[in-house]
């Protein structure tokens, strides 16, 4: 293609119909692609939305990141997931997925895309955090915390300070695998992409309908003579399998275990997790699970979304 014109001519045919068979990446189509119409009006809006899901996607990617997983394990970083069949965590969607909803975008909502391949995936960063919530509630658990001081003061000593010799072992845990404001943590998420069969779409229309939009947007008081905006968004349908890959870092633990500046009781944690590497595995499998089974990942969490079995 010559211009950007004819890019728009070769993707659109007659009108608004659009023929996104002849686009191979979904990213470029929902962010560089979009008519005027197509966000003025919802029927257009719909349309445009329900031919992402004839774009080709990639199926070869989960070999790709096998293969990154390698390169790193070779740099002493160990797979906490060696053992699984696929030497990843694979989980399977029990409700639809929306990641990145309300990143800025043209037809108001917004969907995480790789810039690269076109597909959905689930940042590292937001699974480390979801999976660090689950880690901080279950030392509150244990220590039978519920008063929203004590809460704050235990988030204080988990990520504020130093791992010093006043914290308990689940604190010391804590502080190690996800680190502080003055210390790396030493388990390395990486993004978690859906494993796709050949021909299989995995993207699915929903729709909210905010009723009173004037009070959101201008300040005005909510009343029943507005009328209901429907907003159509993409998610990533139900029953899609996501691999998860983390990685823990060999190199540095050892390094803290010649630092003397480090008390015996880290020494001694860290010791087990480098002898023993089923201890760690399991302690990540099952926040991972009770993350993503429990509370779920991405946008409307609490609505239902974003729900593993």
């Amino acid at each position: 293609m010559r211009n950007y014109n004819e890019l728009m001519e070769h993707i659109y045919e007659k009108g608004n119909s659009v023929n996104f068979e002849k686009c191979e990446n979904v990213s470029l189509a929902l962010l560089k692609l979009i008519k005027k119409d197509i966000v003025e009006q919802t029927k257009n809006k719909r349309n445009f939305l329900q031919s992402i899901n004839k774009i080709k996607i990639p199926v070869k990617l989960s070999e790709r990141i096998k293969k990154e997983v390698v390169s790193l394990e070779r740099l002493e970083y160990r797979n906490i997931f060696s053992n699984e069949k696929d030497k990843c965590l694979k989980l399977k969607t029990s409700s639809r997925l929306v990641v990145g909803l309300g990143a800025g975008h043209v037809l108001e909502t917004s969907l995480t895309l790789h810039h690269i391949f076109g597909i959905p995936y689930i940042p590292a960063s937001a699974l480390k955090g979801v999976v660090r919530m689950v880690s901080f509630w279950e030392i509150a658990e244990n220590k039978k915390i519920k008063d929203e001081r004590e809460i704050e003061k235990l988030q204080e000593q988990t990520y504020d300070k130093q791992i010093s010799d006043s914290d308990d072992e689940d604190i010391v845990r804590h502080k190690l695998l996800f680190g502080t404001q003055n210390f790396k943590g030493l388990l390395i998420f990486l993004d978690a992409y859906p494993e796709i069969q050949d021909n299989q779409g995995i993207f699915e229309l929903d729709v909210m309908t905010p009723h009173y939009s004037g009070y959101y947007t201008k300040d005005q008081a909510p009343g029943d003579w507005e009328n209901p905006k429907p907003i159509v968004f993409l998610t990533v349908k139900k029953g899609i399998t996501f691999c998860f890959n983390v990685l823990f870092d060999e190199f540095r633990a050892k390094e803290i275990l010649k630092d003397k500046n480090f008390s015996q009781e880290v020494r001694k944690i860290i010791e087990e997790w480098l002898i023993n590497s089923s201890i760690l595995s399991n302690l990540v499998k099952n926040w991972i699970e009770d993350a993503l089974k429990e509370y779920g990942v991405g946008a409307k969490t609490r609505l239902g979304y974003g729900i593993f079995e």
